[in-house]
């Protein structure tokens, strides 16, 4: 599948949209759309399950994985995986999570290899650049790239995730699990890619490889070179219309996020908005910027203030401040979608 260049990827769609407004015509682009119902209050549906119960061959980072569901939603069909940042563990996400799940996406809250942080080790390596691509496509394949990192093909993010999936249809076959599977692997055309700082990155490379329904990008992708982002960003196969963001400007690793976002072709789609000052659907933007104060919890508090229980900021009622941005990341779809896009995901939904 041919890759598309991230910072133009967004004009062809852009400039098929400036003719379809010249008189009519039937094949015009979908405009962007944003769709703010209520999400229910019901009990999830969690499930906590070991790497292991899943696949023997799996044999470190055991911490479990979360999964949600919401039965009493409307399924959108899709599934949403959400990848820890360094050191990090499902447990940690469970706001965001469980938010998804809410909105009808079908949840994976996935445990893998994350640690050693890229950001420490990579730019100490000759070559930078190719030190942050191969370990993480050895982190995501398990094939052996770098030397930073040891992952095998069992303990690997795809292994981990395919292996989950079965356990899931097995276990629980009236979930709908095996929706996410073809030929036995993940379909990936169906899966909404996220995490958080390191899994951000990852979710990013994810996408960069494979078509996906969607990338949220949490404090991330924080790859760089003296703040300049690196090259591995700059063509995917996922349109630049799927990628979102969201970070904090207080973030010491704010820069480099800014300029992964550039390279994305996330930026063309509008300035970015601070979502506290602002209302969904933010002008349609594909970039949030929060400078909410004051910043709430432990260690790197502007880092983890997007997506990390501890530190993302909570309302009075507890509820966190940023709920109405999580749910545009997750729900919005833009002018660049395609009509057949468009139909495909229609057909998909539950009359």
């Amino acid at each position: 599948m041919r890759a598309i260049s991230g910072r133009f990827a967004g004009l062809p769609a852009i400039a098929a949209l400036a003719l379809a407004c010249k008189g009519d015509n039937p094949f015009r682009p979908h405009p962007p759309v944003f769709d703010a119902a209520a999400t229910s209050a019901a009990p999830l549906v969690l499930h906590v399950v070991a790497p292991q119960a899943t696949d023997a061959a799996i044999d470190r980072f055991l911490d479990p994985h979360y999964v949600w569901l919401d039965t009493t939603a409307r399924t959108n069909h899709e599934l949403f995986l959400f990848l820890p940042g360094t050191g990090m563990t499902p447990a940690v996400y469970q706001l965001v999570q469980r938010e998804a799940a809410r909105l009808g996406y079908h949840v994976v809250g996935l445990m893998y290899p994350n640690s050693p942080g890229l950001a420490k080790v990579c730019p100490g390596d000759p070559d930078p650049a190719a030190c942050y691509e191969n370990s993480r496509l050895e982190v995501i394949d398990g094939i052996d790239r770098s030397p930073w990192v040891n992952v095998n093909p069992a303990n690997s993010i795809d292994n981990r995730f395919t292996k989950l999936l079965w356990y899931l249809a097995s276990q629980y076959p009236d979930e709908g699990w095996e929706r996410f599977l073809a030929h036995d692997k993940p379909k990936w055309s169906q899966i909404a890619v996220s995490g958080h700082s390191q899994g951000g990155g990852h979710a990013a490379m994810v996408a960069k490889i494979r078509l996906v329904a969607r990338v949220v990008m949490f404090s991330a992708v924080t790859d760089s070179l003296g703040g300049a982002s690196v090259s591995w960003v700059a063509t995917h196969v996922t349109p630049s219309d799927r990628y979102y963001g969201l970070d904090h400007d207080l973030d010491e690793q704010f820069r480099p996020i800014q300029a992964s976002w550039d390279s994305l072709g996330m930026t063309i789609f509008g300035p970015a908005i601070a979502p506290e000052t602002g209302a969904p659907p933010y002008g349609f933007t594909h970039t949030l910027v929060t400078k909410y104060l004051p910043l709430r919890g432990p260690g790197r508090a502007a880092h983890g203030a997007s997506a990390t229980d501890a530190n993302t900021p909570l309302n009075a009622d507890g509820t966190p401040v940023f709920l109405d941005a999580w749910r545009y990341l997750l729900t919005a779809r833009s002018a660049g979608m395609s009509d057949e896009t468009s139909a495909a995901s229609a057909a998909r939904r539950d009359p």
